[in-house]
């Protein structure tokens, strides 16, 4: 497969999953996250690792929604949108997930500080450190915010458009078919439905 080949496909549901978000929430906050495997890490074919990462990160964020309500005084609710790809490395040959989060910015205008325990980066972490049964405070660095992995939509605005060009722009280093197992017999993409 040419190394710049795109799936087409994956570009698709990338959108898609993206405009359910925004028909939601207008103002839809995206966040592009890696998540990683220590390097004794066991692991098998399945995408088992994702799938218990996106139930405790929807558990994590319920609660804390329902904090933050309480807090605010007011009732906005969150439904996390996502799409995963799994790939598997150029030169380690280890499998590796990315993501698109997809939440109401009403709710969550940021990842927030790595730092601060109740951030949205802290759920992250602490949500896959739990589907891989790891120490948080020892492998909280398996799931990496990407570098300008944080990107604002909102509908009303003038330059909507524009935004959501520039956020599929960079998906597509999620679509690249050169890093993907399609033969495995295991999905390399995952997404949220509706």
């Amino acid at each position: 497969m040419p190394r710049n080949s795109l799936n087409p496909d994956y570009q698709q549901a990338f959108y898609d999953v993206i405009r359910n978000a925004v028909d939601e929430f207008p103002r839809t906050l995206a966040l592009r996250v890696d998540l990683r495997f220590p390097g004794n890490y066991q692991y098998g074919v399945s995408n088992r690792e994702v799938t218990r990462f996106i139930e405790s990160l929807k558990a994590k964020l319920l609660v804390d929604c329902r904090r933050k309500n309480r807090r605010w005084r007011r009732n906005r609710n969150n439904r996390l949108r996502y799409v995963w790809v799994r790939e598997i490395g150029e030169r380690n040959r280890r499998k590796h997930y990315h993501v698109l989060l997809l939440l109401n910015k009403d709710v969550y205008h940021s990842a927030g500080s790595y730092k601060a325990d109740d951030s949205l980066y802290a759920l992250i972490r602490q949500a896959w450190c739990s589907a891989l049964g790891l120490d948080t405070e020892q492998y909280s660095g398996l799931a990496n915010m990407t570098e300008n992995g944080c990107y604002y939509l909102n509908r009303r605005s003038p330059n909507y458009m524009q935004q959501v060009t520039e956020l599929l722009k960079r998906m597509d280093y999620l679509a690249k078919d050169h890093t993907k197992c399609y033969d495995d017999g295991y999905r390399s993409i995952g997404m949220s439905r509706r």
